[in-house]
């Protein structure tokens, strides 16, 4: 259940960017194979719609302060953490050499400003991989999600 689950949600998000409708998505994923209940597929469609909704938003939010509930995205995951920050790593080894962005997902228990969620982020990515000569590293917050109880 839980790699079709995985599979059908990122399936859901290039049908919901091509503009596709929920039960046109469905009838497809039960003609591939990838189905389960549909109250659960609906729920999922409803989640993914509202992380493209507002995929980004964040970005825009100075460096000082915390996402605002409406620039957030609001779910009822089972996540650890009540916040999870997901953030643009930009990293480039020479000058000129083309980037390839990668996410990487930040979790924490309190509200973080955009800043201390950048520091983070730099302080792990540090701890894991040591700068090299010449490297440049660039964080960017896309999209704050907070869990919510149901």
């Amino acid at each position: 259940m839980g790699i079709v689950r995985a599979e059908t949600i990122a399936r859901m998000r290039k049908a919901f960017a091509e503009g596709l409708s929920a039960s046109r998505f469905i009838t497809e994923m039960r003609a591939v194979g990838l189905s389960y209940r549909r109250t659960d597929m609906l729920a999922d469609w409803r989640d993914v719609g509202e992380i493209k909704k507002k995929e980004g938003l964040a970005r825009f939010v100075r460096k000082g302060y915390v996402p605002a509930e409406n620039t957030a995205v609001l779910q009822t995951w089972a996540m650890s953490r009540e916040f999870m920050y997901k953030l643009r790593y930009e990293r480039t080894m020479y000058p000129g050499e083309p980037v390839e962005p990668k996410f990487v997902n930040l979790m924490s228990d309190v509200p973080l400003t955009i800043e201390e969620i950048e520091r983070q982020a730099w302080e792990r990515s540090f701890e894991q991989s040591p700068m090299l000569a010449g490297e440049a590293r660039q964080f960017i917050v896309e999209t704050a999600i907070r869990r919510v109880i149901e």
